[in-house]
């Protein structure tokens, strides 16, 4: 059935493909599994994965959707912005209620959707690091501003205190007049998810098992793969992104290592069977992922000669031919480039060789 209705809206509308920049209003994207179709006005691609399951592309993340019988699974939900355009062309695959939302990681163009999507009835799933991250905005204002009632508290208080302990019994009142952080977040109501888990956390719906698989330490310290078992589909996030640079967040506990071990673990899963959604780019393979591993594994090594051999982050960085063959096929075109990558890399590596 839906073989039929992919073929019908590519008949009507055409196609568009955007992963995770603005791209040309009809860039097709080849996949010999997909059926494409393509809408120019809002730039949200639908691609059929197989079956029941399906791809949308936009300026975001890229978005898994599975709909059946018990309704309407989804991965990720892009920016906030294009939450009307995504729910309509969800509607366009099926009637049935959105009920679970699920997120890779935290990243604002993967999670910025969510409150609209739960709006529509869906309940917020992600790791508990990934929560972790998405609060954190909420809590640094919330902080300072318990902060600032305390100290005004206190400051009306003037001469009444002259000791230490006067200044923290001072402070314990106040705390019980303004409450715990928590009680002053200014937290916009589905923002954050309902659910989260420490580990591995596994759905049962429409008629198969829904893996969610942690990856510590990779693009982030949250990150979750989404394997369909039955359909022999994954949605990897940005813990694996296809035909561009991958974005190892530092910041956030991502590493270069955890990353490699992130895809070492995807490869361990999947077979030659398995379609793949990546976090940005087009839908892959085992083959892909593969050769992504493989060019992080031979980038870490000659990086850690250079590095070895005394060179400095600016010699490595204008070693343009340490990785011509990814840059000649635009891998450094996307949101990471040549220089972002060999800069990340090069950092991690010299912490481990200076040790």
């Amino acid at each position: 059935m839906y073989n039929k209705y992919a073929i019908l809206i590519l008949f009507l509308f055409g196609t568009i493909n955007s992963s995770g920049q603005e791209d040309s209003d009809y860039m097709l994207e080849e996949n010999k599994n997909a059926s494409v179709t393509n809408y120019k006005a809002n730039k949200i691609g639908v691609i059929q994965v197989k079956d029941n399951i399906f791809m949308l592309k936009g300026r975001g993340g890229n978005i898994g959707v599975s709909v059946g019988d018990d309704g309407v699974f989804v991965i990720d939900s892009q920016l906030s912005d294009a939450s009307a355009d995504i729910v309509q062309r969800i509607r366009s695959l099926s009637k049935k209620p959105i009920k679970l939302l699920i997120n890779t990681h935290h990243h604002g163009d993967h999670v910025g959707g969510n409150r609209n999507l739960a709006n529509e009835g869906a309940l917020v799933f992600s790791h508990e690091m990934a929560r972790r991250r998405m609060t954190a905005p909420y809590m640094k204002a919330a902080q300072d501003k318990h902060q600032r009632s305390i100290d005004s508290i206190i400051e009306r208080q003037g001469t009444k205190i002259t000791t230490v302990e006067d200044k923290k019994a001072a402070t314990r009142d106040a705390e019980k007049i303004v409450g715990s952080v928590e009680d002053i977040m200014n937290l916009p109501q589905g923002t954050l998810p309902v659910v989260s888990f420490s580990k591995d956390l596994t759905f049962n719906f429409n008629g198969e098992k829904i893996r969610a698989i942690h990856i510590p330490k990779a693009h982030t310290d949250g990150d979750v793969l989404l394997y369909f078992t039955e359909s022999n589909v994954m949605h990897t996030g940005d813990a694996f992104v296809n035909k561009t640079y991958p974005y190892i967040d530092i910041e956030n506990n991502g590493s270069l290592n955890g990353y490699m071990k992130g895809l070492e673990k995807v490869l361990r899963l999947i077979n030659d069977e398995t379609i793949v959604i990546p976090g940005h780019g087009p839908i892959a393979s085992k083959d892909d992922v593969s050769y992504t591993y493989n060019m992080l594994r031979f980038l870490n090594d000659r990086i850690a000669f250079h590095v070895v051999s005394k060179k400095t982050e600016e010699q490595v960085v204008s070693m343009t031919e340490i990785t011509k063959e990814y840059d000649d096929q635009g891998f450094g075109e996307g949101f990471i480039t040549t220089e972002n990558l060999v800069r990340t890399l090069y950092k991690e590596v010299s912490k481990k060789y200076k040790k």
